[in-house]
């Protein structure tokens, strides 16, 4: 794993596995999606160009980043990863970027709507929750 790449302005998709999820990351239009299920078998190497990425992306941020988060379920080692996202981007509120999160979850998924008030009731930004019948 190389660490002098420089994704520029391209568009990374990661496409999901029974495992991991999908992931869309649109720097020129500030898009951050992540949807499905995120249990890798090697989370630090699944989400390293993630977080390539993401450390990029903080340094030159799009006017407004849109984050879309419909998890089905996630292990600890991806709940650290999303976290730090969060709180990197909720670091750039007011300074470099206006952040808006959306965070989806099916109507019978109890433990994804308490995992996103959580998110919500301790970043400095409003996370949207969105009740869906399904992801």
């Amino acid at each position: 794993m190389s660490s002098d790449i420089n994704f520029g302005n391209e568009v990374v998709v990661i496409e999901a596995t029974n495992k991991t999820p999908y992931i869309k990351l649109d720097k020129e239009n500030g898009i951050i999606e992540i949807k499905g299920i995120s249990i890798p078998e090697n989370t630090k190497e699944f989400y390293w160009k993630f977080n390539r990425w993401l450390t990029e992306y903080a340094a030159d941020p799009a006017p407004k980043t849109t984050v879309q988060i419909k998890l089905m379920y996630m292990n600890s080692s991806s709940t650290v990863v999303i976290t730090r996202m969060l709180m990197l981007l909720d670091e750039l509120i007011g300074l470099k970027t206006v952040v808006q999160i959306d965070w989806y979850y099916e109507s019978d998924d109890l433990e994804m709507k308490e995992i996103g008030q959580y998110y919500n009731d301790t970043m400095k930004c409003q996370i949207n929750l969105h009740e869906v019948d399904k992801i």
